[in-house]
């Protein structure tokens, strides 16, 4: 089905769906884009299986699992026939263990623009392992997040948020990516950017509700005055700023 907001659009699940045997894994990180495909599965997905997982980083994300809580909650309100399940994990990616393994892995990738600096990488590294556990658990074989494309590079500069960008966001990307053992992963937004999740929000009459559970920010307590409120310095900030005209909360 084609999905259209801001001059934007995608052909959304335009591939043989059957080998995931009506079930799904999809990655809920808080943010506008993860709340919305939940959404967007909820809604023409219905008779699904939607095992919905929350990564917390302890020093990074330490009220995302309320902030993801909140977002399951509104969706069995909205659906309150779809199966939707949600597991959380918690994990350390600054611990020493951490960053000493995972820099080592880091430092053996070919193309670091994916994951640019060892920090970021320790992030996927360490919840790697739960993520596998997850997919064995529910035998899943599809799974997929909501990671859009960077807003255009003249904005970024217009804006002074350059510097802060993962570059590989800028790139074109397939929507699908094939793994092992069958698996598919599918990152639906990858090609497109905030202005249509932003779009979509206002067609879905989400703004009000949906949108005001969202966390966007990343910033570290003492940025966010203990997390009460954005940085708004981060890329995340700066984005949901251009997109949305507002920050978390709908704070200006």
């Amino acid at each position: 089905m084609i999905l259209e907001a801001n001059n934007q659009s995608i052909n959304f699940l335009n591939f043989d769906t059957t080998f995931a045997n009506k079930k799904l894994m999809l990655s809920l990180s808080g943010g506008t884009d993860s709340a919305l495909l939940l959404y967007l599965f909820c809604l023409y997905k219905p008779d699904w299986d939607i095992i919905c997982h929350t990564g917390i980083d302890k020093y990074k994300d330490p009220w995302l699992g309320e902030y993801a809580s909140d977002i399951i909650h509104f969706m069995n309100k909205t659906f309150p026939n779809v199966n939707i399940i949600h597991e959380i994990y918690k994990f350390d990616s600054l611990d020493d263990r951490n960053l000493y393994y995972s820099k080592k892995e880091w430092d053996a990738q070919p193309d670091k623009s994916i994951l640019p600096t060892p920090e970021g990488f320790s992030k996927a590294w360490t919840a790697r392992p739960f993520k596998r556990k997850i997919r064995q658990k529910y035998k899943l074989k599809l799974s997929t997040h909501g990671i859009s494309h960077n807003p255009p590079v003249d904005v970024q500069k217009e804006m002074g948020f350059r510097n802060t960008v993962e570059t590989l966001r800028d790139k074109k990307y397939d929507e699908l990516k094939p793994g092992t053992n069958g698996n598919i992963h599918y990152m639906p937004f990858i090609n497109i950017d905030k202005k249509f999740i932003a779009g979509l929000y206002e067609q879905f009459n989400l703004i009000d509700t949906l949108f005001l559970s969202t966390m966007s920010c990343i910033g570290f307590k003492k940025e966010t005055k203990n997390f009460t409120e954005p940085c708004r310095k981060c890329f995340w900030c700066y984005e949901k700023k251009w997109a949305f005209g507002c920050y978390d909360g709908g704070q200006k």
